[in-house]
């Protein structure tokens, strides 16, 4: 099993986290039938539903892509994980003064987040939180600063998730 999905695995065996699958192929058909906005926002909406009632319910909402395969050309593939990617940072910028943390995993995920999901102009690094795991801050409005976690893909233990969420959620101290 790849790092990254062992380490999604055992951050969904805790309770307290809300698991929420965003459906790649469901997500492609959507967004493959070209000018059909409607349906978009729908799907979009969907997710800040479930999102905003993990919320509710006390619990931490963890967004992730099914582990399915898509078959695509490099082209394909760079402009499918593009957008893919800019619908999870459409999603941040809806939510972004709703959370008190973010953990992102993955390079062009992350930083489609602190782009436009953010709209980071620049963010401070405030150090490791995990060998190799960045902890950022981004200034909202107020002078509110949201701490991000930058998890790289394949970086880290089978329980960096796990560590990274006690921490932030005061479960645990380093």
């Amino acid at each position: 099993m790849e790092l990254s999905t062992l380490q999604l695995k055992n951050l969904l065996e805790i309770s307290n986290c809300n698991p929420i699958e965003l459906d790649v192929f469901e997500f492609f058909k959507i967004t493959s039938l070209g000018k059909n906005h409607k349906q978009r926002i729908f799907f979009k909406n969907k997710f800040l539903k479930q999102i905003r009632f993990s919320f509710e319910k006390g619990k931490t909402p963890v967004l992730f892509t099914s582990r399915k395969f898509m078959s695509f050309n490099y082209s394909e593939q760079f402009n499918f994980y593009n957008s893919l990617s800019s619908f999870i940072a459409e999603l941040v910028a809806d939510l972004k003064y709703e959370i008190g943390y973010l953990i992102s995993k993955g390079g062009i995920t992350t930083n489609m987040i602190l782009r436009n999901g953010l709209n980071a102009d620049y963010v401070y690094l405030e150090g490791q939180i995990l060998t190799g795991i960045s902890v950022v801050t981004c200034n909202l409005k107020n002078d509110e600063k949201l701490p991000v976690v930058t998890h790289p893909g394949n970086i880290g233990t089978k329980d960096s998730l796990v560590n990274i969420w006690k921490v932030f959620e005061n479960k645990i101290n380093f």
